[in-house]
């Protein structure tokens, strides 16, 4: 035990200071392997000991439970934002007004000026060295409590480096988290391949990410951090901001190295000039140069307004834009099916890069701003990173500007296509639906005419949102639907990942979803491939054949059908009972199942009924998928007749040792219950497996039955 105690507090510096060397100082020592090894090393001996696991350990950055909410909580003190300006004249302006309200301009009055990141401001709060809050800036009087999602950030320190002396017994520093350009690319690609709306800058995709109630996403996004001012201090010995940064530094808390002290407006403007060029190369955005009055005792002395603070300001850089000339339109096709229309251009130089294509995101916009081939367009790069048109120059048409015409047939496959719409406009359409049925109900109960509401206008081109290609054999987006599809949460077939797929498809062995149950008949070829050997072929024909019997519900889960998760599967499975009739099921009749509403309802319709739906279909009856599933018509009972879980509302939380999840939920929807994924008073039930968290202490707060795991093993029968 002593020996291990010490090796985990040697890991743990070990471990904080690569954090640090890789974060900070750009100067890893080991390769992430090595890393990994570590913080691996670390997690099996806290696992061993759990006594010894601390708040401030690595392995609690990975982030717990997710939250049911955020708290709002009061910063210590006001959280400010800072005035902007656009000029040289504006920024001249603002220094001699600051001069004057100093009332000395004999004396060198010194200056730091830091970049202005594109991020999202935060406040962390150290109490004896340790972290104990995180803050959003909020309306600057409250913030919401992101602590959970802040501890997921390796750049931020849970605990100070106070080789050098003891720590502060309050330190709350402000900062601004972001996400490095490298980054936001890999999650736009991840959240595209997943059929998600792409992030429209690093700033969004980081508001979002500390939005999240899950720290798993957090710690998942690998988001960085700078330190650039104060809150509460206690002791408050600084006497200047670049003492009071070195402080920081000196506490493994990271400052940004362009940061310069100057002594005149002079070199200001210099500094601020030359930036201009270096931070198109800093891998992060940046929009301008904050600069402050460096001595704290001036600072005060200047005071604020109501809103920003006097000695300080931020020159932002106006938006880099380019004018070139639209040279043609192609329709990609995503790994998802999604339709993205990709300009070409005539080369420009805009950002520090030539820039030649850029996305128009979809034909809504196409039509919104009336963009033509041929068209000169005005171009930037949204978050310094995507280059975008921004808007037509009209005045520049010569008469021979082509319309851009949406496809309606898959470029790659040619099958059909759907479109979606604007959300904000389905709902106006929905809501409108909604009140004319019950105005008509209100007016028949009393005998009057009905009074309609204004009826929005009908669904155009403008309200485009995106389109896809129908056919989930379509060869754009096959195989990351058929990874999709043999996923554990869908059918479940062990042996056939990712890489087998690649590997499988390569040699033409897979070029339909019907092909996975064939593979039988390929046995020999199996056998010739590398790292398929006898026993792997064996264990990977017998997952094909055991996925056979998994039911309808998974079976639609895993075909991707837009909008279609596993609950709305699992409810159109029990409606339906059996594929043949959810085939022939209007629109209508779908949307009449709980939870479906009338868009989804149209989609599972016409993915079915069109000619790819239907062939896929077929090749799963012939295979023998089993596309039925049992129908809960009433809870069920064991054989005792004692069925606890009932048209109880149930939420599991946790981990569980002899029981899947997925598989878990399932038995219980199947014994009557509707398992949800939050705590509320209308929860009847917690099912709390190890490790359970804020799930379990919502459920204890509001008095809601708890149940360990051998209670539910016993529940449902052993």
């Amino acid at each position: 035990m002593p020996s291990d105690a010490k090796r985990i507090a040697e890991l743990r510096r070990l471990i904080d200071r690569h954090n640090r060397l890789y974060y900070t100082d750009a100067s890893p020592e080991v390769s992430d392997q090595d890393f990994d090894a570590l913080l691996r090393e670390l997690i099996d001996l806290e696992d061993k000991h759990p006594d010894l696991v601390t708040p401030d350990s690595p392995t609690q950055r990975v982030g717990g439970e997710p939250i049911e909410g955020f708290q709002t909580v009061a910063h210590a003190q006001r959280m400010m934002s800072i005035d902007n300006t656009y000029s040289r004249d504006e920024l001249q302006a603002w220094y001699d007004r600051t001069l004057k309200g100093i009332g000395d301009t004999e004396s060198t009055i010194h200056l730091t000026l830091e970049p202005k990141i594109d991020g999202v401001a935060v406040s962390l709060r150290y109490e004896q060295g340790q972290l104990v809050q995180a803050l959003s800036r909020g309306d600057g009087k409250r913030g919401d409590d992101i602590t959970h999602n802040v501890r997921t950030i390796r750049v931020i320190p849970l605990t100070l480096n106070t080789e050098d002396g003891s720590p502060p017994q309050v330190l709350e520093v402000r900062g601004e988290i972001f996400m490095p350009d490298a980054e936001f690319q890999r999650i736009n690609e991840n959240r595209e391949a997943q059929d998600l709306d792409r992030f429209a800058n690093p700033r969004n995709a980081t508001a979002g990410t500390l939005k999240s109630l899950d720290p798993a996403t957090a710690a998942e996004r690998r988001l960085m951090f700078y330190a650039h001012g104060r809150g509460e201090l206690a002791p408050n010995n600084f006497k200047t901001h670049h003492e009071f940064l070195a402080a920081l530094r000196a506490f493994d808390l990271p400052t940004n190295e362009h940061t310069q002290t100057i002594d005149s407006f002079d070199q200001a403007w210099q500094f601020i000039e030359s930036f201009q060029d270096t931070r198109n190369n800093l891998g992060y955005a940046t929009d301008g140069v904050v600069i402050k009055i460096d001595d704290h005792t001036l600072q005060e002395q200047l005071g604020a307004t109501s809103k920003a603070p006097r000695w300080c300001i931020a020159y932002k850089y106006a938006a880099e834009q380019a004018t070139t000339t639209l040279l043609n339109v192609e329709w990609q096709v995503g790994k998802t099916g999604k339709l993205t229309p990709r300009a070409t251009m005539e080369a420009v130089f805009l950002a520090g890069t030539t820039v030649q294509h850029a996305t128009l995101h979809n034909y809504g916009e196409v039509h919104r701003k009336d963009i033509r081939i041929g068209d000169t367009v005005i171009i930037e790069k949204a978050g310094e990173i995507i280059p975008q048109v921004i808007r037509v120059d009209a005045d520049q048409r010569k008469g021979k500007e082509k319309k851009i015409t949406p496809p309606k047939k898959c470029p790659i496959c040619k099958s059909d296509i759907a479109i979606d719409y604007d959300t904000k406009r389905l709902n106006d359409i929905e809501r409108f639906e909604a009140r004319c049925e019950a105005a008509k109900k209100k007016a028949e109960k009393e005998g009057t005419t009905p009074q309609l509401p204004d009826k929005p206008d009908p669904l155009g081109p403008a309200d485009e949102s995106a389109r896809y290609c129908t056919n989930p054999e379509c060869p754009a987006q096959f195989r990351e639907k058929l990874i999709w599809f043999v996923g554990r949460n869908q059918m479940d077939i062990d042996g056939l990942g990712e890489k087998a797929i690649h590997q499988l498809a390569d040699e033409g062995l897979l070029t339909t979803f019907g092909d996975v149950y064939n593979l039988h008949t390929q046995r020999d070829k199996l056998l010739e491939l590398d790292r398929m050997g006898e026993k792997k072929v064996e264990n990977l024909l017998a997952g094909i054949e055991a996925s056979k019997s998994q039911g309808l519900a998974r079976v639609l889960a895993g075909l991707g059908i837009r909008q279609i998760g596993a609950s709305a599967s699992t409810a159109l499975a029990q409606h339906f009972g059996d594929i043949d009739t959810l085939t022939i099921a209007d629109p209508e009749s779908i949307a009449q199942v709980e939870d479906i509403g009338p868009i989804t309802a149209q989609s599972i319709h016409d993915f079915l009924n069109n000619p790819a739906g239907q062939h896929l279909s077929q090749e799963l009856k012939d295979a023998g998928v089993k596309l039925t599933e049992e129908k809960v018509t009433a809870p069920t009972t064991d054989d005792s007749g004692n069925n606890p879980f009932a048209g109880k509302t149930i939420v599991i939380t946790g981990t569980f040792v002899a029981f899947d999840r997925n598989d878990l939920k399932s038995r219980l929807t199947k014994l009557g219950a509707k398992v949800t994924g939050s705590v509320s008073k209308n929860t009847d039930l917690l099912l709390a497996g190890e490790k359970a968290g804020s799930k379990l202490s919502k459920a204890e707060q509001l008095g809601v039955e708890v149940w360990d795991e051998a209670r539910v093993a016993d529940g449902l029968g052993g």
